[in-house]
């Protein structure tokens, strides 16, 4: 049987002279049956509509910030570093994997930018702009925290981890404000915090966490081949 593709964005590093990306993702995918392939940000999106049509899904990873005035804010002190192209590239090939009917699986930034893809807003840093005991930064020389998320129990994404509170690693300091049209909340932090959006069909199901880190777990890897499958 034909292994399906999935398209995984690569971020722009060591000063805009290399595209790469945490080999988890590819890991990720390549054990649940798939075949990764990495997508560089281009200049422009006029190539997004072919690249999405040799895909059979898309990986929408963790990143940097996203620039506030894609979801109508001035950018404040607490945000951190954000790459316009990127975002809108991400934002070219989700709209583009949503017209050809291409699942998406979305973690952490990818999340992030799908919310505000579908007009929903975010808290520019959690420290700051939201009051909360939990630790949702990752810890310190790149170790993980991590914190228990309550799903709905209606939800795909509870229905394929198998379970309603699943342990979560956590490395973000923004995070979903205003809901975006058309998504709904299927988990939240103890904290209130939103940690996991699907649409209607669950052909998006994206998290805040980084299950591609949290392969040792059977639920997580339960949900990469559950994306992969819906792929074929």
């Amino acid at each position: 049987m034909k292994k399906p593709i999935i398209g995984i964005s690569a971020v722009t590093a060591f000063n805009e002279r290399l595209y790469s990306q945490r080999i988890t993702y590819p890991d990720a995918i390549w054990n649940a049956g798939g075949i990764p392939i990495l997508l560089p940000c281009a200049l422009n999106s006029d190539t997004c509509e072919q690249i999405v049509s040799m895909l059979d899904g898309l990986l929408v990873p963790g990143g940097s910030d996203i620039d506030p005035a894609l979801y109508g804010e001035e950018v404040q002190s607490v945000c951190g570093n954000f790459n316009r192209n990127e975002d809108e590239y991400d934002i070219s090939l989700i709209k583009e994997a949503i017209k050809q009917d291409k699942p998406i699986l979305a973690t952490c930034r990818g999340l992030q930018i799908i919310n505000v893809l579908f007009g929903g807003t975010l808290y520019q840093d959690i420290p700051t702009q939201y009051k909360t005991d939990i630790i949702h930064s990752m810890g310190e020389n790149f170790t993980e925290n991590y914190h228990l998320v309550n799903l709905d129990k209606s939800s795909k994404l509870a229905d394929v981890l198998g379970s309603c509170e699943v342990k979560a690693n956590t490395s973000h300091h923004q995070c979903v404000k205003d809901l975006g049209h058309g998504l709904k909340i299927a988990g939240r932090a103890p904290d209130g915090i939103i940690e996991a959006l699907e649409n209607d069909d669950a052909s998006i199901i994206a998290v805040q966490w980084h299950p591609e880190r949290m392969q040792d777990m059977e639920m997580y890897r339960n949900l990469f081949k559950y994306f992969i499958d819906k792929c074929k």
